[in-house]
């Protein structure tokens, strides 16, 4: 693993860069219209912190891009589900990550101070 330029603090771990290299393989075949959500995503897989951002930007980004590009989009969800988790998904699993993020039309937002179950919104 090495350091981040961007915060020494926090070590890039292997999955991140793996992510963030199928997003650089969307630059060649994608609009430059497209490039900023693209370098956005990238950016928070490999320094983010707030998964709910990361998350978020994924949707975006899938939501423009995946009808034309449905295999980068497939590997990075897969990637994210084997590598994030929910903290407050209910027991029953009715609600894992993997099942989310196969969800198009869905955002994860992040649950109130309350501690109640992470909850899956639809974009409207």
């Amino acid at each position: 693993m090495r350091e981040s330029s961007v915060c020494p603090q926090i070590l890039i771990r292997p999955w991140r860069e793996s992510a963030a290299r199928i997003v650089e393989e969307l630059f060649p075949v994608t609009p430059a219209t497209r490039w900023d959500d693209l370098l956005d995503l990238r950016g928070l897989l490999l320094h983010g912190s707030d998964w709910s951002a990361v998350l978020d930007r994924f949707q975006i980004c899938r939501h423009q891009l995946e009808e034309d590009h449905y295999l980068p989009f497939y590997r990075l969800r897969r990637l994210l589900s084997a590598h994030l988790r929910l903290e407050h998904a209910d027991e029953s699993g009715r609600h894992s990550l993997a099942q989310l993020l196969r969800s198009r039309r869905s955002a994860i937002r992040k649950p109130s101070g309350s501690g109640r179950p992470l909850r899956l919104v639809e974009q409207v």
